[in-house]
């Protein structure tokens, strides 16, 4: 090795120094190498991951009613994410997708309803099912929680207790929306005292057409 305005061969810190075979010295940075690669195993992970939270995230003051029984050590948001990871999510990276019929967004032992359906109805979602009140372990008294979430823009509406079980339907507006969006449809049920929430249910989609 040379002085400091000399060429010189081998390492220090993160340069190296080595001569060609033209006598000419040359100098070039050590690379770095990554310390971890993304596996393909990897990749599906996050894609599944950031699937699953884009559509919760809006979601989480309904999941904090929905999951407030179940929740053990974690919070509602991320007991509902664990399950859709579980159970709702299908495909490989890139094409990955959510069955939202295997979506929960409430969990419980109360009973859910028999034979729900969702309809458009005069501009708003027409909701009916069968009051089963008197052959299960709900009361007349449940309130319905009605859902739609616009699976095109992640905005939703709710109702809370503007229909109970004994009613056996309810309505509830548009969220925000554009014509064609489609609208995915839940409902579940909680005590009137508030102890007990049914599993949702899943009643399909719907498309906006005005």
């Amino acid at each position: 090795m040379m002085g400091i305005l000399g060429g010189f061969s081998g390492t220090v810190g993160t340069v190296i120094g080595s001569v060609n075979k033209n006598g000419d010295d040359i100098l070039r940075v050590k690379s770095k190498k990554p310390r971890t690669s993304q596996t393909e195993a990897q990749i599906n992970q996050r894609t599944k991951f950031g699937l699953v939270t884009q559509f919760m995230q809006p979601l989480n003051p309904l999941l904090r009613i929905g999951f407030n029984g179940v929740a053990q050590n974690m919070s509602a948001y991320n007991y509902a994410c664990m399950l859709a990871l579980k159970n709702a999510v299908t495909g490989t990276a890139p094409d990955i997708a959510l069955d939202y019929s295997k979506i929960r967004i409430s969990d419980g032992d109360l009973h859910q309803v028999v034979k729900p359906t969702a309809q458009l109805d005069a501009g708003k979602i027409k909701f009916q099912w069968e009051d089963n009140s008197s052959s299960c372990n709900g009361q007349a008294t449940d309130q319905a929680i009605l859902v739609a979430y616009n699976a095109d823009n992640y905005e939703y509406s709710y109702s809370i207790g503007e229909a109970t079980r004994g009613a056996a339907g309810g309505t509830l507006s548009f969220p925000n929306h554009e014509t064609g969006d489609q609208l995915l449809i839940f409902l579940f049920f909680q005590s009137a005292e508030g102890s007990m929430v049914s599993p949702s249910q899943y009643l399909g989609t719907i498309a906006v057409t005005e």
